[in-house]
């Protein structure tokens, strides 16, 4: 960031401004993850599972909500510090943001190259940073009139738009996929998704103002709660008496709740969830101890795109059957036991994760081109 400079006096580039690591945020990013893995390893949603646990199939949606909901929290974060009078440290901000989506759209892409019978959230990531950019400078209100409308209005558009287009394009056609398609036709529509991160924007702006009090983290799991209520809620209510045949038709699939049905019910709830999952991590990692206690979880959280890429690899090595047809929780207690402890390990001894260093650094190029021009003028001055 470089400070206004006095008429009379030119100052150097002020050093680049970082972001404020909320060990909360991520020990709620690892669940997030572990969430996902869960979903896609676990016998709990899978009929064909030994064990059967009912329990799992909570992460199913949830856990990729949650995740989607992080990151417009991690840029709130980043944006904490830009000086709001400069137009360019906004142009960063946003040069920052294209090369982020860029770079985690192309991992996304070489995951979806495994062929994995996983849904990679990655791409729809990629594509939901470059929605943000416009409203980077939008004024909290404003975010949350978006927030509301991307999760009530937009799923019924959605939703209505997948019923009367006729010959769809296929899904994986890789130029559509990776463009228009994450929109709309992807497993996570971007037009959906994108009210996760635009609320995530909100839940950080309010934090940071709030300075992380525990009494604002608590109105923020209030409010998760509350709004976990009213969507499942109103998912019951209005499906009642439905078969499902008519929750997997329209009209009748807007009052569908179920995971990844993407209806209004269920992306209320869901963001009630990641609001009341983020307010007790965040109440948690307070105490001290505890917070010490969860460090192995803040670090997977901390570079969650390395675990999250990493676990995509392993299941492509166990095979398809690993997902579609387990027999046994054991792959997924290990992978899981091992994500965290590798995570914990790497972050003591070696810091920011391997594809968080490369983010970063590929991130940071138009920053730095900027500070070297502004450099070169004041030395010239």
């Amino acid at each position: 960031m470089v400070t206004d400079a006095p008429a009379t006096t030119p100052s150097p580039p002020a050093s680049r401004p970082t972001a404020p690591r909320l060990a909360g945020v991520d020990v709620a990013r690892a669940v997030a993850i572990l969430g996902m893995l869960i979903a896609h390893l676990g016998t709990g949603h899978h009929p064909q599972g030994g064990t059967g646990e009912d329990w799992m199939w909570w992460f199913d949606g949830r856990s990729s909500a949650l995740f989607a909901t992080l990151a417009g929290v991690s840029i709130a974060l980043m944006s904490r510090r830009l000086d709001r009078r400069r137009p360019a440290g906004w142009g960063v901000l946003s040069g920052r943001l294209v090369v982020r989506a860029v770079v985690i759209m192309a991992i996304g892409v070489a995951l979806m190259g495994l062929g994995t019978p996983v849904a990679i959230i990655l791409p729809t990531y990629g594509v939901m940073f470059l929605m943000a950019i416009p409203v980077l400078r939008a004024p909290t209100w404003l975010l949350v009139l978006l927030g509301v409308l991307s999760a009530t209005l937009a799923p019924v558009f959605v939703l209505w738009l997948r019923t009367v287009t006729t010959g769809s394009p296929d899904p994986y056609d890789h130029l559509f996929q990776y463009g228009v398609g994450e929109m709309v036709w992807g497993y996570y529509p971007a037009l959906v998704w994108i009210a996760y991160l635009v609320v995530g924007m909100v839940v950080g702006r309010g934090l940071l103002a709030a300075g992380n009090s525990r009494s604002a983290v608590l109105v923020l799991g209030a409010a998760g709660v509350a709004l976990a209520a009213i969507g499942y809620g109103a998912g019951v209510w209005l499906s009642a008496g439905l078969t499902e045949e008519e929750l997997a038709a329209w009209p009748g699939v807007l009052a569908n709740a179920e995971p990844h049905t993407d209806s209004p019910p269920e992306v209320v709830g869901n963001l009630g969830v990641t609001l009341a999952v983020l307010a007790l991590c965040l109440l948690l990692c307070s105490v001290r101890p505890v917070e010490v206690a969860l460090s192995p979880l803040a670090a997977a959280g901390s570079m969650s795109l390395t675990v999250y890429s990493a676990q995509i690899v392993v299941i492509a090595i166990l095979g398809p059957d690993a997902v579609w047809y387990p027999v046994s929780n054991e792959p997924l207690i290990l992978l899981a036991l091992g994500s965290v402890l590798g995570a914990w390990i790497w972050r003591l001894f070696l810091g920011r994760g391997p594809l968080e260093r490369l983010v970063t650094w590929l991130s940071s190029l138009p920053e730095r081109a900027v500070e070297a021009t502004r450099a070169a003028d004041w030395q010239h001055r």
